[in-house]
């Protein structure tokens, strides 16, 4: 069941690469948790940005639950598509290692 549980996580990770943030949670609130974002080039400072919890929020990998959620945890947040102008990233699921 892990073998199968961890292929399907893999496949989401390679398949929705592009437009992830990857990142260490930082911080957690009631509805939303900072991800220090980290970027591909060793040179350029992260950046940390807060990430948005819906309803529709679904979480994978190591948990299932945002309360299970700690800081220090390694995410891949794959955000909700929504217009460019929209001022919050909104999570759509968040797979965390």
């Amino acid at each position: 069941m892990k073998k199968l549980l961890n292929l399907i996580v893999g496949s989401m990770l390679l398949l929705t690469a592009c437009g992830n943030y990857e990142g260490t949670v930082t911080e957690k609130t009631d509805s939303s948790f900072m991800l220090e974002v980290t970027s591909g080039n060793s040179e350029a400072e992260s950046s940390v940005q807060e990430m948005h919890l819906t309803d529709h929020t679904i979480f994978c990998g190591a948990i299932s639950t945002f309360e299970e959620l700690e800081v220090g945890d390694q995410v891949v947040v794959v955000p909700a598509k929504l217009s460019e102008d929209f001022p919050y990233i909104l999570v759509s699921e968040a797979i965390v290692e």
